[in-house]
């Protein structure tokens, strides 16, 4: 492919993940009032983060191992489908529940949009090649990031309201759909033959999950000694203990344990949990 060819391939690619990645940190300057229009407390605002968080960081090794089964355009075009979707009824949320179940339902999409992203671009770049694209991507998702606040803010304080954080979106995401279809051609590849773990997915969500609302509930709803404590984090490391055996046993896990044996793999968990 020439350059002029990539570019129109990349366009679409690149679209998409300044869309989800706009989505995401556009209401980070705009949660207090949202949460206050919204009557919700302490608990809601976490989670209205927390839950996007969570679905993209489970979804997107899942929507990597959807690329090996399903045409990988149609699946780019689902994720942006979902959040536009999600975005849109995140919206018009009513109280603070839907807000964030629309945003979890924000976070599948993005995690796609997050997977998909790097599997296209290796597809239609060169090895040779692709660290000069990939900069492109840094670009996009950095103008993002530090735009969407200063977006959101803006919104916020206009007659337009907070609620237009999750509007404004949406005509770049049915761009980045329309310019896919039209742009994005891929070559042919060998499908190869792969298992989804799907109970070891399930199973570090509900351990994380499990955490994160005893967090979220403990000191508030019941006190941090209380029997609601013990049993919150008893059938969260559970789930955790039971999920490391799982991808143990599973033919092609979600986590690779073998991973962990790779020192610097371990200093940078070790780095990101503690920075939170």
């Amino acid at each position: 492919m020439t350059h002029r060819e990539v570019l129109e391939a990349l366009s679409g690619i690149l679209l998409g993940m300044f869309v989800s990645i706009l989505a995401t940190s556009v209401v980070s300057s705009s949660l207090p009032r949202i949460i206050t229009d919204l009557n919700g407390n302490q608990s809601a605002f976490t989670w209205v983060v927390t839950a996007t968080l969570l679905t993209t960081t489970i979804s997107t090794p899942i929507w990597g191992k959807l690329a090996d089964l399903v045409n990988r355009k149609l699946l780019i075009q689902l994720a942006l489908v979902i959040s536009v979707v999600s975005a849109a009824l995140a919206g018009f949320s009513h109280n603070t529940e839907m807000l964030i179940g629309m945003r979890a339902l924000q976070g599948i999409g993005a995690g796609g949009l997050t997977a998909l992203g790097s599997v296209l671009i290796a597809d239609i770049i060169s090895p040779r090649e692709r660290g000069r694209y990939m900069g492109y991507m840094g670009a996009v998702m950095g103008v993002a990031m530090v735009g969407g606040p200063l977006l959101g803010g803006v919104l916020t304080d206009s007659a337009l309201g907070w609620r237009w954080n999750f509007f404004v979106g949406l005509p770049f995401a049915v761009a980045a759909i329309v310019v896919l279809q039209r742009t994005l051609h891929l070559p042919k590849v060998v499908r190869r033959v792969v298992k989804i773990d799907y109970l070891g997915a399930a199973l570090i969500s509900v351990g994380i999950a499990g955490l994160l609302l005893w967090i979220t509930f403990a000191g508030d709803k019941f006190a941090w000694g209380s029997w609601q404590t013990a049993a919150m984090v008893g059938g969260s490391l559970v789930a955790l203990a039971l999920a490391i055996w799982a991808e143990s046993k599973a033919a092609e896990p979600i986590i690779p344990l073998h991973l962990f044996k790779n020192r610097t793999l371990v200093l940078a968990v070790i780095g990101s949990v503690a920075v939170g």
